[in-house]
């Protein structure tokens, strides 16, 4: 295709003036006046809208959260959950120890559950639920975020099999890449 043709073409798609096939072609007069054609840039602009929106929504939740580790922000639910998705991280070297038992304890202390729920949630890390049974329970990528960051939290991330848990886990949960990276950076985990 040659580059008047392609201009040509470009004019007609995105709503310019045709050019006249042959430059000796005269112009036929025509009895109603040119509508004005619009081409495809109405539909450009819708899409792209579209897409700076949609990026917004999912990204807005990473400015409102104080940090996904907090859980002052989550309801009893979403505690429970993450206070699980810690047990496990924890149990993934195959061993459960005092230092472990410190960090939940601590992300535990700023959560907003009485008593008898904090302590049913200390048993429940004890023995840690399945973690295909946790990730069924995550219902949003805002959830699934946080629950990777509770996890990097809680391990320790200089050990071989915690790094592999983790790689696991951020493919189970399917978090934007850039997402996990930026976590793993802030909370001093390289790869």
């Amino acid at each position: 295709m040659t580059d008047a043709s392609q201009t040509g073409l470009l004019k007609r798609l995105f709503g310019g003036k045709p050019e006249a096939s042959t430059p000796d072609a005269a112009p036929i007069a025509d009895p109603t006046p040119p509508k004005p054609r619009l081409g495809h840039e109405p539909a450009l602009h819708a899409m792209l809208a579209r897409q700076i929106l949609d990026a917004h929504l999912r990204n807005r939740h990473q400015l409102l959260d104080r940090a996904p580790t907090d859980l002052r922000t989550a309801n009893a639910e979403e505690t429970d959950l993450l206070v699980r998705a810690m047990a496990a991280a924890t149990h993934a070297d195959g061993e459960l120890d005092a230092t472990d038992r410190g960090r939940i304890r601590s992300r535990l202390r700023t959560s907003s559950l009485d008593g008898e729920a904090l302590s049913r949630l200390e048993q429940a890390v004890e023995e840690p639920q399945c973690l295909e049974q946790l990730i069924r329970r995550i219902d949003s990528p805002r959830l699934a975020a946080r629950f990777y960051a509770v996890s990097l939290a809680t391990v320790d991330k200089n050990a071989p099999i915690n790094r592999s848990y983790l790689r696991y886990l951020a493919q189970r949960l399917g978090p934007f890449r850039d997402l996990v990276v930026r976590m793993n950076r802030q909370m001093g985990l390289r790869q």
